[in-house]
C-alpha cells in the first residue's frame, strides 16, 4: 500500500509542478525548481531533504503573497512530515493549508488544491489508524476532483478509497470502487461474469496507464480476501500482462505482482490442505514459495528489497507455520531481521505483529528458535512504542491486546496485569471505532474472567463480543480477516466458549439452554456467512417459538472434551402447553467422536459394510437419541429436526440405529442450520416444475464425468405436469437462468453430477460443457427471487456428492439450501446409483401429490426402496444419502 501512496503523492507533486509553472512569472522559476527537487528527494525516500526544500519554496511564495501555492506546498510538506513521524507539524500544515484557501477566491484551481489537501488529510488519518475518517476525507477529495474534471485525481481517490475499504473489511465495495475508477460502475464485484472480466481487461490493455495496473492488483487482492481465488488469478494475470506491455515496465510493480501471485498460491495451498488434497497443496505451496523466494533473494540494497523483502519473508513464514512446515519455518526465522532503528513510518507494524504471532505459534509447537517468550513480549512492547510515536491507535491496540494475551499464558516480567493490558487495548480501539478489533479484546477479557471464576463478568464479556460481531455482520459484507480460515481461529471459538460457559454448571436452567440454542444457531449463521464471504443470509428473530406440536428439534455442539446435546419440543400433554427442554452431556474427546464420524461416513457408502455401519451408527444413536427416549415415547413427535455441528452434517441421521431399527423407521427427519434461518414465506398455491440434467458422458477440463443413464427416467416424472425440461445441451447456465425467470417455477429439480465442498470454488454442478460453481448457481436463484414474489417451494439436487476427506463438505449443501431462498432443499450426501435415485424420486413426488409433508414423503420413498428386494436397495448406501434441509412440512 505504501508504494501505491508514494505513486499518488508523486502524481500530486507532478500536478503541483504543472500548476505552479503555469502560474509562475520568470522570477518564480526558483520555487518551481525547489519543488521539482523536493519531488526527486521524496521518490528516493529522502524525506527530510524534501521537507527542507518545500519549506524554502513556501517562504518564497509567502513573500509574494501566493496563497494558493502556499496551501499546496504545505499540503505536500504534510505528506513528507507524516513519513518521518512529525505528526503535530503534519497536522498543523493541513490546518494552515485550509486557512490559506479561505483567502482565495473561488475558482477551478482552488477546488483542485482543496481536493489535494483533503487527500493529504486522508493519509494523515489513515496513518493514525482512523480508517473511517480517512475514508470520509478521500470521498471528499473524489467529489472535489469530479468538480474540476481531473480524471487522474478521481481515479487516484477511488483507488485510495478502495484500499481503505479493504482495510476495513468491505472487500466487495473495495473492488467496486476500482471498477468505478475504470468507468465500469454498472459492474457488481459480487457478481462479475467471465465475459465482464475479459472485457474490462481488454479495454484497459488498449491504452494502459500505470495506475490501472495498480487498480487491477487491488481488485485481485479484494477477490483474494473474499475467497474468489480463480477471479483473483485472472486480474493479477491482467495486471502482469499490462505492466509488461509498457516500454519501461516498473520493476517495483512487477515485484508487487509477484507478491500477489505468492499470496494467491498460498491461499489455494491452504484450501487444498483444508480438504486433504495433498497434490493440490504441494503444487501451490511450491508456487507460493517460489514467488516469495524471488522477492527475498533481491540484493539488499535495491528498492525492491527494501519494499518487499520483509513482507515476503513474513508471508512465507506464515505459510510455513499454518501448514506446520516447522523446519523451514525455523530456518526462515533466523534470516528475518526487523529494522528497529527505522522510523515508524518506514516500519510495517502490522506485519511485525503478525511476525510476533507466528513466533508464538512456533514456541507453542516447541520449534527451537532463538526467541524466548520474554523476547516476544519485548517485541510487542517495541511495536507499542513505535505505534505511539506514529499515533496509530490500531497498532497500539493490537500490540497491547496480544501482549496481554501472551502475558496471560506465560506470566511475563511486566508491571501490568493481562487484564489491564487488554482493557487498555479495548479502550484504544473504541476511540477509533474499530469493532473488528474490539470483539477480540472483549473475548479475551471473557477468557480471563472465566479463569478467575468470575462467571457473571465472563458471561457479560462474551455477550458483548458476540453482540459486536452481530453488529459487524450488519455493518460490513465481509468481516475483516486475512484469509477465510481465520474464522475457525478468531470467531468460531467465541461461540463455543460462551456456550461451554453456560453449560458448565451444576444447574443448567431452561433459560440457559435457550441461550445456548440461540448461540448454536448464530454460529451456524456466521459459518455460512464465512462460507460465502458475505452476509446475505437472512434470518427471523423467532426461533423455537415456531415449533409445532408434532416436531422435536435436536441441537449438537462438539467441545474438546465432550458432546453437548439439547432437545426441545412442545409439551402437548400438559394442561398448559409449554416448551420442553432436555439436555445431555456425553463425555467423549472431540478427536474420538470425529474419528467415529469419519469412519461411519466412509463405511456408509460401501454396500458390503452394513454391519460396521450399524455398529458405528448405534454409537451415535446412544448419544444423540437414547438419552431422550423416554420423552420421545411420551410426547410422540412425528418429525425429528436436527441442527448439527459441522462435521456431523456429513452423516444422515436416518441411519442412526437402536439395535433393532433405523431412525428412519420411526420418524420423518430433516436438517436445518437453525430454525431462525427457515424461510417464513408460504408455499405457492399451485405447483409448477422446472427440471434439468445431464445424461451423457462429459469431459470438462481434465475431469471426466460418466453418463447418468437413468436421469432421463428421473426427468420423465415431470413430463406429465407439462413442466419445462432442460437436458444435455439445453442444460446451460444461460438457459437455466432464462427458464427460472420465465417460468417462475415453484419446484426446481436438478439431476446432474455435482460436488459440495467447504471451498466454494470447488463446489459445483455439471452443466453442458461447463462446471457451474455453487455460488453462481445460488446467484441465479437469488436473481429469480428478486423478480418473483413467491419463493421456491422445493429445490432438488439429486446426483451430488460431498468432497471426500473434507470434514466441512456439507457446508456447501447447507449453504445452497439457505442462500437460495428455497423453503426446502432435497440433496444427497454422496452420489447414489442413478437407477435407485430415479425410483426414489418417482415415489417421493407421488407421496407429495398424496399430501404428505416433504420430510414424510422422503421417508416413505426411502422405505419403499427397501421393498425392491431384487435390487439390494435396502442397504444404507442406497437409501440413506438423501437429506431434507429447511422446512420439513
Amino acid at each position: 500500500m505504501k508504494s501505491w501512496w508514494r505513486f499518488l503523492i508523486i502524481l500530486m507533486l507532478g500536478l503541483t509542478l504543472s500548476f505552479i509553472s503555469s502560474h509562475s512569472l520568470t522570477a518564480e522559476v526558483l520555487p518551481h525548481q525547489l519543488v521539482r527537487q523536493a519531488q526527486e528527494y521524496y521518490q528516493q525516500g529522502e524525506f527530510n531533504r524534501s521537507i527542507k526544500l518545500l519549506e524554502q519554496a513556501h517562504q518564497l511564495y509567502q513573500r509574494r503573497g501566493k496563497y494558493l501555492q502556499q496551501a499546496q506546498i504545505l499540503s505536500l510538506s504534510s505528506l513528507a512530515q507524516q513519513q518521518v513521524g512529525n505528526w503535530d507539524l503534519a497536522q498543523k500544515n493541513i490546518v494552515d493549508s485550509f486557512s490559506l484557501l479561505e483567502s482565495v477566491a473561488s475558482s477551478n484551481n482552488k477546488t483542485q488544491v482543496s481536493a489535494q489537501i483533503w487527500n493529504t488529510k486522508g493519509h494523515f488519518e489513515f496513518a493514525r489508524g482512523n480508517h473511517r475518517l480517512a475514508l470520509e476525507h478521500w470521498q471528499q477529495a473524489e467529489e472535489l476532483y469530479r468538480k474540476t474534471g481531473d480524471r487522474l485525481g478521481i481515479a487516484g481517490s477511488l483507488l485510495d478509497i478502495a484500499q481503505i475499504l479493504s482495510k476495513m473489511g468491505f472487500y466487495p465495495r473495495s473492488c467496486d470502487s476500482v471498477l468505478k475508477a475504470f468507468n465500469y460502475s454498472d459492474y457488481d464485484c459480487q457478481d462479475l461474469t467471465p465475459s465482464q472480466i475479459s472485457k474490462a481487461i481488454a479495454e484497459i490493455k488498449k491504452e494502459p496507464e500505470p495506475w490501472q495496473v495498480e487498480g487491477l492488483n487491488i481488485i485481485s487482492n479484494s477477490l483474494l480476501l473474499q475467497g474468489k481465488l480463480s477471479q483473483a488469478e485472472t486480474f493479477v494475470r491482467g495486471s502482469e500482462a499490462i505492466n509488461s506491455s509498457f516500454s519501461h515496465p516498473s520493476s517495483l510493480t512487477e515485484a508487487k505482482i509477484w507478491l500477489s501471485w505468492a499470496n494467491i498460491h498460498k491461499a489455494i495451498a491452504l484450501r487444498n490442505k483444508e480438504i486433504d488434497n495433498l497434490a493440490g497443496f504441494s503444487f501451490h505451496n511450491g508456487k507460493a514459495i517460489k514467488y516469495y523466494q524471488k522477492l527475498i533473494d533481491y540484493r539488499a540494497s535495491s528498492k525492491i528489497a527494501r519494499t518487499y523483502q520483509l513482507p515476503a519473508q513474513l508471508n512465507l513464514l506464515s505459510l510455513f507455520v499454518v501448514t506446520q512446515q516447522w523446519s523451514k519455518a525455523q530456518k526462515l526465522v533466523s534470516q528475518i531481521q526487523l529494522d528497529s532503528n527505522a522510523s515508524p513510518s518506514k516500519r510495517n507494524l502490522y506485519a511485525e505483529i503478525k511476525f510476533a504471532l507466528d513466533l508464538e505459534r512456533l514456541k507453542q509447537n516447541r520449534v527451537p528458535i532463538e526467541y524466548t517468550w520474554q523476547d516476544i513480549g519485548d517485541l510487542y512492547l517495541e511495536i507499542i512504542q513505535q505505534a505511539q510515536k506514529a499515533g496509530d491507535l490500531r497498532a497500539q491496540s493490537y500490540g497491547l491486546g496480544y501482549l496481554g494475551s501472551l502475558h496471560t499464558r506465560q506470566n511475563l516480567n511486566l508491571d501490568t496485569t493481562p487484564q489491564q493490558l487488554i482493557q487498555k487495548a479495548l479502550n484504544l480501539v473504541q476511540q477509533v471505532h474499530a469493532p473488528e478489533i474490539a470483539y477480540r479484546w472483549q473475548w479475551k477479557l471473557g477468557q480471563i474472567y472465566t479463569r478467575n471464576h468470575q462467571k457473571e463478568l465472563a458471561i457479560s464479556s462474551y455477550q458483548t463480543s458476540l453482540a459486536t460481531l452481530a453488529d459487524l455482520r450488519k455493518d460490513t459484507a465481509s468481516l475483516s480477516r486475512e484469509i477465510q480460515f481465520d474464522f475457525y481461529e478468531q470467531i468460531e471459538p467465541i461461540y463455543r466458549e460462551y456456550a461451554n460457559l453456560l453449560l458448565n454448571s451444576e444447574s443448567v436452567t431452561d433459560e440457559d439452554l435457550e441461550t445456548v440454542i440461540e448461540t448454536i444457531e448464530s454460529l451456524q449463521l456466521a459459518e455460512l456467512d464465512n462460507y460465502f464471504q458475505d452476509a446475505c443470509t437472512t434470518f427471523d428473530s423467532q426461533s423455537i417459538d415456531r415449533l409445532d406440536g408434532d416436531t422435536a428439534v435436536i441441537y449438537t455442539l462438539i467441545l474438546p472434551d465432550r458432546l453437548e446435546v439439547i432437545m426441545v419440543m412442545n409439551d402437548t400433554l400438559d394442561s398448559h402447553p409449554h416448551k420442553l427442554f432436555r439436555h445431555h452431556t456425553e463425555l467423549i474427546a472431540q478427536r474420538e467422536l470425529e474419528k467415529t464420524i469419519r469412519q461411519l461416513r466412509q463405511y456408509i457408502t460401501e454396500p458390503d459394510r452394513t454391519n460396521e455401519v450399524r455398529g458405528l451408527s448405534a454409537q451415535l444413536y446412544d448419544v444423540l437419541i437414547r438419552p431422550f427416549a423416554e420423552d420421545l415415547a411420551t410426547q410422540k413427535p412425528h418429525n425429528l429436526v436436527f441442527v448439527l455441528d459441522t462435521i456431523m452434517q456429513n452423516i444422515p441421521m436416518s441411519v442412526l440405529y437402536d439395535g433393532e431399527e433405523y431412525l428412519l423407521e420411526k420418524y420423518a427427519i430433516a436438517l436445518t442450520p437453525g430454525l431462525r434461518m427457515l424461510n417464513p414465506q408460504k408455499s405457492a398455491e399451485n405447483s409448477s416444475f422446472l427440471a434439468g440434467g445431464i445424461t451423457q458422458t462429459l469431459e470438462v477440463g481434465e475431469r471426466k464425468f460418466p453418463a447418468l443413464n437413468f436421469v432421463s427416467t428421473e426427468l420423465n416424472i415431470f413430463k406429465q405436469n407439462k413442466s419445462q425440461i432442460l437436458i444435455n445441451d439445453h442444460f446451460t447456465p444461460d438457459s437455466l437462468l432464462e427458464q427460472i425467470n420465465l417460468t417462475s417455477a415453484s419446484h426446481i429439480h436438478i439431476a446432474t453430477h455435482g460436488q459440495f465442498s467447504s471451498d466454494p470454488n470447488q463446489a459445483f454442478l455439471l452443466m453442458w460443457q461447463k462446471l457451474l460453481t455453487i455460488e453462481d448457481f445460488s446467484n441465479i436463484l437469488l436473481r429469480r427471487n428478486k423478480i418473483v414474489s413467491v419463493p421456491i417451494d422445493l429445490l432438488v439436487l439429486s446426483a451430488c456428492d460431498t468432497a471426500s476427506g473434507d470434514r466441512r463438505a456439507a457446508l456447501g449443501l447447507a449453504g445452497i439450501a439457505v442462500r437460495s431462498g428455497a423453503l426446502s432443499t432435497l440433496g444427497t450426501l454422496w452420489q447414489v446409483n442413478d437407477a435407485s435415485t430415479a425410483a426414489l424420486m418417482q415415489s417421493f413426488y407421488q407421496q407429495l401429490k398424496k399430501g404428505s409433508s416433504k420430510a414424510e414423503a422422503l421417508r416413505l420413498a426411502q422405505l419403499e426402496l427397501w421393498q425392491k428386494l431384487d435390487k439390494d436397495w435396502q442397504v444404507p448406501a442406497f437409501w440413506s444419502a438423501y437429506v431434507m434441509l429447511g422446512n420439513w412440512q
